[in-house]
C-alpha cells in the first residue's frame, strides 16, 4: 500500500469541506440577469453590489426570511417591486453539482467524519439540494441560515468542530476561498484552499484523508 500523507503531517481525521465552487458551482449572472430582465435594467451587472452585499450577508446569517431580503434588496438597488414568483427561482436555481469532487467523498479512509460548512440562506440550499443529494454523504450540517452565524467567524467553525466531535488538530478545513482557510488555520484547523477538483483531492491526499490506493499488479514474468 502506497502512504497518502507526508510523514511529518499529523494524521487527521474530520473533514470540514466547503459547498459552493468546491462540490457545487453556483452562477451568480443567472440571478443577476433574470432580475434585471423583470425590472428592466439594462445592465445587470450593475445590481450586483446590492444583491451580494451586507444584505446578502444578513440573510445567509439567518436575519432575514426571503421576503424580507427580497424587500431590502429591492430598495439597496433602486428596483420597483419584483414579484416573489420571480425572486424565488431567479435566487435559488443557479446550481449545479460537480460529480468529480462529490466522488471524493466516497474515497475517505472509513472513519473520517464529514461537516459540511457553508456560508449559504434557505433558497440557496434548497436549490443545491434539487440538484445535488449532499445531505446524505455528510454526517453533520453547519449551514450559516441555521447557525446564525457566518464564516469567517471562529465561533462558526467551532461550531462544526464539536458536530463532529473533533478537535481543532484533528480536522481539515477545505474552501475555495484562502481568507476563510487562513481564519480557520488560526484556530489550530489544518486547511486547503481548493479552487478545482484537483487542488480537492491534491489536499486530501496530502493530508491522508483518501483511502490507498491498491497497489498495481506485478507484471507477470514470462
Amino acid at each position: 500500500m502506497r502512504l497518502l500523507a507526508y510523514p511529518d503531517l499529523p494524521m487527521l481525521d474530520a473533514l470540514l469541506i466547503d459547498l459552493g465552487n468546491v462540490l457545487v458551482r453556483f452562477d451568480h449572472g443567472l440571478t443577476l440577469r433574470r432580475i434585471a430582465f423583470a425590472a428592466g435594467v439594462a445592465d445587470p451587472d450593475s445590481l450586483r453590489s446590492a444583491l451580494f452585499g451586507p444584505i446578502e450577508r444578513d440573510f445567509d446569517a439567518g436575519r432575514l426570511d426571503p421576503t424580507s431580503f427580497f424587500r431590502q434588496a429591492e430598495r439597496a438597488a433602486g428596483l420597483p417591486s419584483v414579484p416573489d414568483e420571480i425572486w424565488r427561482p431567479a435566487w435559488r436555481d443557479i446550481f449545479e453539482p460537480i460529480p468529480e469532487a462529490l466522488a471524493l467523498l466516497s474515497r475517505l479512509r472509513p472513519g473520517v467524519r464529514k461537516c459540511l460548512v457553508s456560508n449559504t440562506n434557505e433558497l440557496h440550499w434548497e436549490g443545491v439540494k434539487a440538484v445535488c443529494d449532499v445531505e446524505s454523504r455528510m454526517d453533520a450540517l453547519a449551514l450559516s441560515f441555521e447557525v446564525g452565524l457566518v464564516k469567517p467567524d471562529p465561533a462558526f467553525f467551532r461550531h462544526a468542530l464539536d458536530l463532529v466531535g473533533a478537535a481543532p488538530g484533528e480536522a481539515l478545513f477545505v474552501d475555495d476561498r484562502s481568507d476563510f482557510v487562513e481564519a480557520a488555520r488560526t484556530l489550530g484547523i489544518a486547511g486547503v484552499a481548493a479552487a478545482t477538483t484537483a487542488e480537492l483531492e491534491r489536499g486530501l491526499r496530502l493530508h491522508g484523508l483518501l483511502r490507498a490506493d491498491p497497489s498495481p499488479p506485478s507484471p507477470a514474468r514470462s
